[in-house]
């Protein structure tokens, strides 16, 4: 039974050892430290995730909204190499089950904190804020974004495509990192408003997306 955490990650040889006071569920002695972030040290059988624990410490990375890619996709595949199935073909079924549990969640996580805007909203809910369904937004901004949908809908070349995709992802880039100051800032108001406007953008670059396959163009 668990009495506590503490989390401290250490890289040492590439491996991360997570410091935590709880009990392995198969052996029973206690788990001061596990192998890969996963294991025990005692008998080596994967441990039961914490749904507790936000993404950020679940892939092992910053609690920042700039995040490296880079770095959450290494932290990513090395977890998933780590649970992969086949790996657990043998074993009991409980650790099975742990394995698939423990997996679907790394999932979620790195699908969660890859995408800007899914990471800012994750993030404000970590802080216990939430954006609204239905935010005020002014009658003009409305209708500036109705105008680029119909840009994108009218669009029949694949440079007015490309030439929109590269304009709605400049927009998208400029309010990253206002949402980022603001986080920085601990303007928790801030962050909400703009991530607000960015769900919008966010929706523009899906429908371009959309376009650029149905059309069949290679980038």
């Amino acid at each position: 039974m668990s009495l506590g955490i503490l989390y401290r990650n250490i890289t040492v040889n590439n491996l991360i050892y997570q410091l935590r006071f709880a009990s392995c569920w198969s052996c029973n002695k206690d788990n001061k430290k596990l192998v890969n972030n996963l294991f025990c040290s005692h008998c080596n059988v994967l441990q039961m995730p914490d749904e507790k624990e936000n993404y950020f410490k679940i892939l092992g990375v910053d609690e920042n909204y700039d995040i490296e890619e880079v770095t959450l996709a290494k932290q990513f595949k090395t977890l998933q190499m780590n649970l992969h199935p086949d790996k657990f073909a043998n074993k009991k079924k409980e650790e099975q089950e742990i394995s698939a549990q423990y997996s679907s969640l790394v999932n979620e996580a790195y699908k969660t904190l890859l995408e800007p805007l899914a990471r800012g909203i994750y993030m404000l809910k970590l802080r216990g804020r939430e954006i609204p369904e239905k935010t005020e937004i002014d009658k003009e901004f409305l209708m500036k974004i109705m105008e680029k949908n119909e840009e994108v809908e009218n669009a029949d070349t694949e440079k007015q495509i490309m030439h929109l995709r590269k304009e709605n992802r400049k927009v998208i880039e400029d309010l990253q990192k206002q949402v980022s100051a603001a986080f920085f800032a601990g303007d928790l108001n801030r962050a909400e408003r703009v991530l607000s406007i960015m769900k919008y953008y966010t929706s523009i670059d899906s429908q371009i997306e959309a376009v650029i396959r149905e059309k069949g163009i290679i980038r």
